[in-house]
């Protein structure tokens, strides 16, 4: 992966730099964490946004089908002792 330069003000990347090394990550690794995590909350609130917006039909076809496919959750796998 190639480096790059992005412009940010110094107060904001001493903020960076104190935080990631808190982590014991690099600032290019935190900045991508960080990001990662933003973008994964906003998919999340999409689909919660969706949910929502369920008619009652669509939320019972949807909990029928979690129902199904819930029983598949452990999979043979409770006596795992990550199962706990």
């Amino acid at each position: 992966m190639s480096a790059t330069t992005i412009k940010v003000s110094s107060a904001l990347r001493d903020r960076l730099n104190a935080f990631a090394a808190e982590q014991g990550l690099t600032a290019g690794s935190m900045v991508e964490k960080l990001l990662d995590d933003y973008l994964w909350r906003q998919t999340v609130e999409v689909a919660a946004r969706q949910m929502r917006a369920m008619t009652d039909e669509e939320r019972a076809e949807y909990m029928a089908e979690f129902a199904e496919w819930d029983v598949t959750d452990p999979d043979g796998l409770t006596d795992e002792p990550w199962r706990a």
